[in-house]
C-alpha cells in the first residue's frame, strides 16, 4: 500500500522530485518512507541520486499517474503545490488540482491558492484570471465567505482591471451580514489598499482608519497597519508614517517576523526621504538587507537595491546607482511585476536629469505603459520634464498642453510633491505662468521637506525650496528665486547631495544674471564648475561654463539674431527653420527672461 502511494506521488510529481518534497506529500514515517523508495528502486521503478527521485522510464510515470482516481491525482496535486518552494512548480500542481476537481466551491477555493502561486511566479495574467473564476464561483454558490477570500488573496498592484476587481470584491463581501472582526478588518485593509490605487484617497482614509480601529490581532494589526500606511503616505502624513513604521518594526521584532520588520522599515525609510536624512537612510539599508536576507522571495532584495540604488543618486554617486539599479531590475524581472518598465524610465529620467539624457528617453516609444490610463499623466509630464532638460520647448510645450488643467489632474497622494514639482519646472520652461502660480502655492506649505514619491517609490529631486526658487524665477520674483535658491543649495550641500547642490548654485547663478548682476552670475559659476565636472553632469557643465544664463544654445543663437534687429523671418532664414519656429523661439527667450519686447532682449545680449 506504501509502495503505490509512493509512487503515484512520485508520478504527479513529474519527471524529478526532491525526496524531502517526496516524503512530505506521502506523510510517511522515515523508515516506512525509505523502505518503500528502497523496494521502488529494487524493482527498477525509480531511480535515486543527489536527492533527487525520477522513473528510469518515463512511460512507467506516465502509466502510474492514469491509475490514480482523479480525486487521488488531485489531492496528490494538492499536497505536491503545498510541498515545493519553486513559485512556477507549485503553480503547475495548484492548476493541475483544479482541473481534477469537480466540486465548484472546492475548485474556487483551489483557484486561489493558484492565483497566489502564480504571483510569485511572475504570471499576474494567470493569477487574474484565477481569482476571477474563483470570485464567479462564490457569486453562483452565493458563498459571501467565498467571495471575502477571493476579495483578499490579491494584493493592489496598479493595474486598472485588477485593482477594480479587488475593490469590487471587497465592496460587495463587505455588504454581508453577520461578518466576523477578523474578515471584516482584512476586507477594509484590502478595500483601502485598491481605494488608494484608484485614486479614491477618502475612501482609502475611512476604510483604513475603521480596519486600524477594529484590529485585535498582531496579524490583523499588520494588515490594517499596511493599508493605513498606504493611505497616508503623503508629505503631510509624516507623523502619522513614521507612528505606523515605529509599530510595524517592534510587531516584526517582537515575533521574529523578519517580512513584518521590513515593511516597517522601508516605511522609515520613507520618513527619512522627506526629511532628506541621507546618513540615517544609509544606516538604515543595512538593517533592511539583514530583514530581506531572513525573507524568502525577490520582493525584499527588489526594495534593497531600490533604496541602495536611489541613495546613490542622491548622492550624485552616479555608476553605482545605475549598476544597484540594474542589478535590482534583474530582481523584478523574474517576477513579472508590471512597474519593471515604470521604475526603470522614472529612475533613468532622474540620472539624465543631472548626467545629461539618453536619444531613448528622448523618443516617445519607452514612454508607452500599456493601456493603464491612470499613467497617461506621469508620461507626458515626465517625458516633457527630459524634454525641457534637452532644450526641446516646443515638444514639451505641447505635451503639457495635452496634460489638461493641473486643477483636473488625479491626486496621488503619495506622489503629491513629485507630481507638482514636475510640473513646475515644466510650466516654468514653457511659460505658463498661472499655472507656475498655482504650483508654487500647492508647494509653498511644503518647505523643509525633500520632493519624492512616497509609499517606497522615491524618486528623490532635492528640496522643495529648489523647485520654488525656479517657480519664482519663473515669475521674475528675483530676490525671493535668490532666497530660496541660496537656501536649497545649503539644504544640499548639509545633506550630502551634491549633484542638487550643482543644480541650485547653476539656477541661482541664472537668477543673478537675469536680474542684472551679472559679476555675481559668472562668480558662482565659476565656483561651481570643477565641481560639476568632477562629478559628470555634462549638461550642467554646459550651463555653467556657457554664458547663456537659462537660454539653450538655439535660444542663444536666436537671441544674438534678435539683437541684430532680424524679423522672424530672416531668423528662420539664417538658421534653415521654419518661420513658425524662430517666432516660438522668440517667444521662449521673451518668457524665460521675463521680458516683453525684442528690444530688451538686445539690451540683455549686449550686458553679456
Amino acid at each position: 500500500m506504501n509502495n503505490d502511494l509512493l509512487l503515484g506521488a512520485a508520478a504527479v510529481a513529474g519527471e524529478r522530485v526532491r525526496l524531502d518534497v517526496l516524503q512530505q506529500v506521502v506523510g510517511l514515517p522515515p523508515n516506512d518512507f525509505l523502505g518503500s523508495l528502497d523496494a521502488l528502486v529494487r524493482a527498477g521503478a525509480l531511480v535515486v541520486t543527489a536527492g533527487e527521485a525520477w522513473f528510469a522510464d518515463e512511460s512507467v510515470r506516465r502509466d502510474a499517474e492514469a491509475r490514480l482516481p482523479f480525486t487521488a491525482r488531485a489531492d496528490l496535486h494538492r499536497r505536491t503545490a503545498e510541498a515545493v518552494d519553486a513559485p512556477a512548480e507549485a503553480q503547475r500542481h495548484w492548476s493541475a488540482a483544479v482541473a481534477l476537481t469537480p466540486d465548484a466551491r472546492e475548485r474556487a477555493r483551489l483557484q486561489l491558492k493558484l492565483a497566489q502561486a502564480a504571483v510569485k511566479a511572475g504570471d499576474l495574467t494567470a493569477a487574474h484570471v484565477a481569482a476571477q473564476a474563483a470570485a464567479r464561483a462564490a457569486r453562483n454558490e452565493q458563498d459571501l465567505d467565498l467571495l471575502a477570500d477571493a476579495a483578499v488573496a490579491l494584493e493592489p498592484i496598479g493595474q486598472s482591471a485588477w485593482d477594480g476587481d479587488i475593490h469590487q470584491w471587497c465592496t460587495e463581501a463587505l455588504a454581508a451580514p453577520g461578518l466576523s472582526t477578523e474578515t471584516r478588518v482584512r476586507l477594509l485593509a484590502r478595500q483601502a489598499q485598491a481605494a488608494v490605487y484608484l485614486g479614491r484617497w477618502g475612501e482609502a482614509a475611512a476604510a483604513s482608519s475603521e480596519a486600524l480601529g477594529q484590529a485585535d490581532t498582531n496579524d490583523l494589526l499588520v494588515e490594517a497597519l499596511t493599508a493605513r500606511q498606504l493611505a497616508t503616505s503623503g508629505p503631510d502624513d509624516v507623523d502619522e508614517l513614521a507612528a505606523a513604521a515605529r509599530r510595524m518594526i517592534e510587531l516584526g521584532t517582537s515575533t521574529g517576523r523578519a517580512e513584518i520588520e521590513l515593511r516597517g522599515r522601508l516605511w522609515q525609510v520613507d520618513v527619512l526621504w522627506y526629511s532628506g536624512d541621507l546618513a540615517a537612510i544609509g544606516a538604515e539599508t543595512g538593517r533592511l538587507a539583514s530583514c530581506a536576507g531572513r525573507v524568502n522571495g525577490s520582493h525584499g532584495r527588489w526594495h534593497v537595491l531600490l533604496t541602495q540604488a536611489s541613495l546613490a543618486l542622491a548622492r550624485a554617486e552616479f555608476e553605482d546607482a545605475e549598476s544597484l539599479l540594474d542589478e535590482a531590475l534583474e530582481v523584478f524581472r523574474s517576477i513579472g511585476h508590471p512597474a519593471t518598465h515604470g521604475a526603470e524610465v522614472a529612475f533613468r529620467m532622474l540620472v539624465g536629469h543631472h548626467r545629461g539624457h539618453s536619444a531613448e528617453l528622448l523618443g516617445s516609444a519607452v514612454w508607452q505603459f500599456g493601456t493603464d490610463a491612470r499613467w497617461d499623466l506621469a508620461a507626458r509630464l515626465n517625458r516633457a520634464f527630459v524634454l525641457v532638460d534637452a532644450g526641446r520647448l516646443d515638444e514639451a510645450a505641447a505635451l503639457y498642453q495635452r496634460s489638461g488643467d493641473p486643477e483636473s489632474w488625479p491626486s496621488w497622494r503619495a506622489g503629491e510633491l513629485l507630481l507638482h514639482t514636475i510640473g513646475a519646472r515644466v510650466a516654468a520652461a514653457v511659460g505658463a505662468t498661472a499655472d507656475v502660480r498655482r504650483f508654487r502655492d500647492r508647494l509653498g506649505p511644503h518647505r523643509g521637506r525633500y520632493v519624492v514619491a512616497g509609499a517606497g517609490a522615491t524618486n528623490f529631486l532635492g528640496p522643495v525650496e529648489l523647485v520654488l526658487g525656479a517657480c519664482a524665477a519663473a515669475l521674475n520674483e528675483w530676490d525671493a528665486a535668490i532666497a530660496d535658491l541660496q537656501k536649497a543649495g545649503a539644504l544640499c550641500r548639509s545633506i550630502g547631495a551634491p549633484g542638487f547642490a550643482v543644480e541650485a548654485a547653476c539656477l541661482l547663478a541664472e537668477v543673478y544674471e537675469r536680474s542684472g548682476d551679472v559679476p555675481q552670475a559668472r562668480a558662482l559659476a565659476a565656483e561651481t564648475l570643477p565641481l560639476a565636472k568632477t562629478l559628470g553632469m555634462a549638461p550642467w557643465v554646459q550651463r555653467l561654463a556657457t554664458p547663456t544664463g537659462p537660454l539653450s544654445q538655439r535660444e542663444r543663437e536666436v537671441a544674438d539674431l534678435v539683437a541684430k534687429g532680424l524679423s522672424n523671418r530672416e531668423i528662420a532664414a539664417a538658421l534653415v527653420i521654419s518661420e513658425r519656429t524662430a517666432q516660438n523661439h522668440v517667444q521662449h527667450i521673451l518668457t524665460k527672461l521675463g521680458f516683453a519686447n525684442r528690444a530688451q532682449v538686445a539690451a540683455w545680449v549686449s550686458r553679456g
